[in-house]
Order: structure tokens, then sequence, then C-alpha cells
């Protein structure tokens, strides 16, 4: 089993932004529950205002994009851990798959599990799970995301 290593759950979001490079109006996570090394996992409560909702649902983009920054919030703990003073930028270098099953509502609280496959010098190959509330899947990917600095 792998060592976890966040201490209490991080539940405030103006934390959250500290660790992603990703600044508002355009963030996708706000909670980080769980992180081991190679795991992480993530929440969402998907806003009525955020701006990847249309008329309540919050749209395929964004819930790409919320995959994409929990692996980012999962980058972004672990150079908080090792004394980086700023989250690393990067970006989502291919997309191998992604399945949705159903598009969250504006009010719906997602948890979504990372997971890192492989990792090559800067590049990280990742999966991503999203659950809803009732620990329903309702989206999944396999990217391939870029660290620039």
């Amino acid at each position: 089993m792998a060592e976890k290593l966040l201490q209490a759950p991080i539940l405030d979001p103006q934390e959250i932004i500290k660790l992603i490079p990703q600044k508002p109006p355009f963030v996708m996570v706000d909670k980080l529950h769980d992180y081991t090394k190679l795991t992480g996992i993530t929440g969402f409560l998907v806003p009525a205002d955020n701006i990847l909702v249309d008329n309540g649902i919050f749209s395929e983009p964004g819930l790409i994009e919320h995959m994409a920054q929990s692996m980012s919030l999962h980058r972004g703990y672990q150079g908080y851990i090792s004394g980086l003073e700023k989250p690393q930028t990067g970006f989502i270098g291919a997309i191998k798959s992604v399945e949705i099953f159903r598009l969250p509502k504006a009010g719906e609280e997602l948890t979504t599990h990372v997971e890192i496959l492989h990792e090559v010098m800067k590049v990280t190959l990742v999966t991503a799970k999203t659950l809803d509330k009732n620990e329903q899947v309702i989206a999944t990917s396999e990217m391939k995301t870029v660290t620039v600095d």
C-alpha cells in the first residue's frame, strides 16, 4: 500500500489555488482529499457561475479540464511538499481516451481519482476517474500531461 503523504484533506479553495497554476475564473478543482506519490483524490463543487457551465450543466470541456486540473493539483501538492515556491505550469499533451457517461449539473460535488501510470522526463501518463456523490462513475480519461517549468 502506498504511503499517504497528506496529513489532512485540503478543503479550502484558497489553499487549493496556491497549489495549481490555474487562476479564477478557470479553476476546476477545490479540494484535495488524498495524496500518495502516484495517486490522488480531488474534489470540485461545480458552481453555477463556472465559465464552463452552460444552462446549468457542466460541459464536456469542463469535465475534461477538471480531470486535467486534478492531475495538476496532484503535481502541485508534490511540488509543495518538495519545497517548491510556486506550482509548475503544464498542459495536456495528448488525450488517449475520454468516456463521459453523463454531464454533472451545477451544484454537484465531483470526486476524481487520478493515478500516474508512467512518467518520462516531464511527460506523465495519467488516468482519471470522476464520480458523483453516489459514487457512480460519470467520466474516465487517460491523458499525457507535460510539465514546462
